[in-house]
């Protein structure tokens, strides 16, 4: 059964040929010309956002059958330019002259992806479980958006984080400058403050699709600058909610595009067979990332009316999407089986303990004697 958010269409996905992982720190590939249903369950049992979240890279040969089976990130393509040219390209040359069906995601990237897939299900959740009340820790909403070290929630909120480069820079070239070295004091205590925060990354593509311009959030429209909205997202379930809607769909724009191609197909008119033009509108994605935001917004828009939009699973304690009202308390049927088994043998254990030897009657048998009463 295919659980497709409702912004899906008819959205396909293109996995690749074979998969090279990780040669020189890319995973190398090139799609193949057929498509897949993203939103068929995975080898794992669960939707592609969860089990993208739960892959480990580190697993190499489990990691590249999965790529290959589901499909892969295409961060170039899809999100904007990688963290660094694959080979001996500058990264410039690389993005005008690549072929599109030629995918190179270095692991860093990958890493980085994973990471936003997994705030957001975790952030998801929480947002779900108190969607009825509204109740919230803002220290749930603090996080550092990486697209410019944009510090969200907490008493630095809307301060930037400096590259510990920079600092070394400040301390190493600018000894005499008492204002350079009180930049570098204050750079540091930012980045002690915030060490451990969750990070989500915005690709370059997409921060200038919602953090630089005016957004709208539940309670009214957001400010207009990246640090202003800093300031308050986050901060109440109503601002949390409007920050997931920042983050997620920039994506979701990109996922919901159709393309338009024209091609020659030969088919038979009057007996005569003929090259006949035959135009297509279609959505086929190159990224997993495209599934995985609409699946993502899809628990999104879900919790905002008032229905569960994902959960923590009962059995490995994991956050998975809700996209129906079938799968709420556990990710996968194998979790629920291993859950009830476990349930069944600890009430069986708690009725054994129950049982005392006052509770068990002493029963005397002795043989019918003459006279007895019958």
């Amino acid at each position: 059964m295919s659980q497709r958010p409702r912004l899906a269409g008819d959205g396909l996905l293109r996995t690749p040929q074979k998969v090279a992982l990780f040669w020189n720190d890319f995973l190398r590939a090139r799609l193949a010309d057929t498509t897949v249903d993203p939103f068929d369950w995975t080898e794992d049992r669960l939707l592609l956002a969860e089990s993208f979240a739960r892959l480990d890279l580190d697993e190499r040969a489990a990691a590249k059958r999965w790529f290959t089976r589901h499909g892969v990130v295409d961060r170039a393509g899809f999100v904007g330019p990688p963290s660094e040219a694959p080979w001996y390209y500058e990264l410039h040359d690389w993005l005008e002259d690549r072929d599109p069906k030629v995918i190179a995601d270095h692991r860093g990237d990958i890493e980085v992806e994973q990471e936003n897939v997994r705030w957001h299900l975790a952030t998801l959740a929480r947002l779900s479980e108190a969607r009825l009340t509204r109740d919230w820790d803002p220290a749930w909403g603090q996080l550092i958006v990486y697209g410019g070290g944009l510090v969200v929630g907490g008493p630095d909120a809307g301060s930037r984080l400096t590259m510990q480069t920079t600092i070394d820079v400040l301390r190493r070239e600018f000894t005499d400058d008492p204002e350079r070295q009180r930049q570098a004091d204050e750079a540091e205590r930012l980045r002690a403050a915030t060490d451990g925060w969750p990070v989500v990354e915005v690709g370059e593509f997409l921060w200038y699709d919602g953090w630089d311009r005016d957004e709208p959030a539940p309670d009214g429209p957001l400010p207009w600058s990246p640090e202003d909205k800093a300031r308050v997202l986050g901060s109440t379930w109503d601002q949390t909610v409007a920050l997931e809607r920042l983050l997620i769909v920039p994506y979701v724009k990109r996922a919901v595009e159709r393309t338009f191609t024209v091609a020659f197909e030969p088919q038979d008119v009057g007996g005569e067979t003929r090259p006949v033009l035959l135009p297509r509108e279609e959505r086929v994605w190159h990224s997993i990332l495209a599934p995985i935001y609409l699946q993502l917004f899809e628990a999104l828009r879900r919790i905002t009316e008032g229905e569960p939009g994902a959960a923590i699973c009962r059995e490995c304690g994991r956050p998975f999407v809700v996209l129906d009202a079938r799968r709420r308390f556990f990710c996968n049927a194998r979790h629920q089986f291993r859950h009830s088994k476990r349930e069944q043998r600890r009430l069986s254990r708690s009725v054994e303990d129950s049982i005392t030897f006052s509770d068990v009657a002493t029963v005397e048998i002795r043989r019918r004697q003459p006279g007895d009463d019958p």
